[in-house]
């Protein structure tokens, strides 16, 4: 089991290290300090108009930097469910629960 853990920390300090995370971070950065495009996705989330929701969206979507920080932050959350598949399949035992 100790290696299991160690192995773990292993995993996580790879993550924190990689590129994949450092440009998920440099765009997020960029993305908070866009204050124009920060008020847009406030104003997307408080919407319940579907007709703005989209022109909203659209707008967002425009930014490069959010484009990046959306492209690496998709890619890091599928990376992540691999990982979450993967342990289920150790865990998710019919029957123990």
């Amino acid at each position: 089991m100790e290696e299991v853990i160690s192995k773990t920390k292993e995993l996580i300090l790879s993550f924190e290290e990689s590129s994949l995370i450092k440009n998920l971070e440099h765009y997020k950065s960029l993305v908070v300090r866009n204050r124009n495009l920060v008020a847009k996705i406030q104003k997307f989330n408080a919407s319940m108009d579907d007709h703005e929701k989209i022109v909203l969206k659209r707008q967002i979507y425009q930014n490069n930097d959010y484009q990046n920080f959306m492209k690496y932050y998709t890619e890091l959350f599928y990376l992540i469910l691999r990982i979450n598949n993967r342990f289920k399949q150790y865990t998710n035992v019919k029957g123990c629960h």
